[in-house]
């Protein structure tokens, strides 16, 4: 069923309900379901809610066209069946709903971490921009709390791609793809020790931080309490201390723990990496910890 807005142009809503144990593959389907709408014969954007119950139980997709006749193209396509194929296997029933209206239309994210990008896109790049964009959308669906995306590429006189985001910092992977941008930040995250994984979207579990914060504060505060806590005793034992920690967390936040997670960057996100690397840093981890405790056993 297909229908036209106020605005003269066709949507068509995708909806369905996500097998919980098939959402990770329909993430990943969903993005090539945008990529592909995007890359349609007057396709003008697309719109992803994922699932929020009680309220919303299904995912849904909005597609935008210039005409009823894009949009017929695009339904009756290969690459449009094949994709609704690929849906069947990972939803309930096997039923993926094909629908027109407005309730997705204006839909705007509220209540969240929001980042609004308006990109212009170097000649010749707009493929590699796509990839980008797809690689956004992967990233944003790992962090908890996300509630849809939206991605619009330039028509007629506008002056870029339009693309509402979560993470920041990768906007730095587009500055090979990109003439400049202009951004409304609406909310941000605080940055830890450890960064996201562009890869994944996720920190690594909060264990592994602790497991690096405790390899690298170690030896800074045994050889605090041998070389520096002697002269801080004439020091009232507040300013004392406070002086203390002070070098500790500077140390542990500049050069240590970069060079630990460097080091140890395999386990932290084992997306992609060698297996054997993954499985093998743990034992790493626990000689470096055999390796301080030795040195320094006889220190104090």
């Amino acid at each position: 069923m297909l229908s036209s807005d106020d605005t003269g142009h066709t949507n068509l809503v995708i909806c369905a309900r996500v097998r919980p144990d098939k959402e990770s593959e329909f993430a990943h389907w969903h993005v090539r379901l945008q990529t592909a709408v995007l890359a349609a014969p007057g396709a003008l954007s697309f719109e992803y809610r994922p699932p929020a119950p009680p309220d919303q139980e299904e995912a849904i997709a909005l597609a935008s066209f210039d005409t009823m006749e894009s949009l017929r193209r695009w339904r009756h396509g290969d690459e449009s069946r094949a994709l609704i194929a690929q849906a069947v296997r990972l939803v309930e029933g096997g039923i993926v709903m094909q629908l027109a209206g407005q309730a997705a239309a204006g839909y705007i994210p509220q209540h969240s971490a929001t980042e609004l990008i308006i990109t212009q896109i170097k000649p010749g790049k707009e493929d590699a921009y796509r990839a980008f964009a797809e690689r956004i959308q992967k990233a944003q669906e790992a962090f908890p709390g996300y509630v849809g995306s939206f991605v619009q590429p330039p028509h007629q006189k506008e002056p870029g791609w339009t693309t509402l985001f979560r993470f920041a910092e990768l906007l730095k992977e587009s500055e090979d793809l990109t003439l400049g941008f202009a951004a409304q930040r609406i909310d941000t995250s605080f940055p830890g020790w450890v960064p996201t994984d562009p890869a994944t979207g996720k920190q690594p579990g909060i264990w592994k931080t602790a497991s690096l914060v405790l390899l690298t504060l170690f030896p800074v505060v045994v050889l605090e309490l041998k070389f520096l806590t002697p002269h801080l005793r004439t020091l009232n034992p507040a300013l004392g201390t406070f002086v203390g920690n002070a070098i500790s967390v500077g140390l542990t936040t500049w050069p240590l723990m970069p060079l630990a997670v460097r080091g140890f960057h395999a386990w932290l996100f084992p997306e992609n990496q060698p297996r054997w690397l993954v499985l093998t840093s743990p034992l790493v981890l626990l000689c470096c910890y055999v390796v301080e405790i030795a040195l320094l056993w006889r220190l104090l």
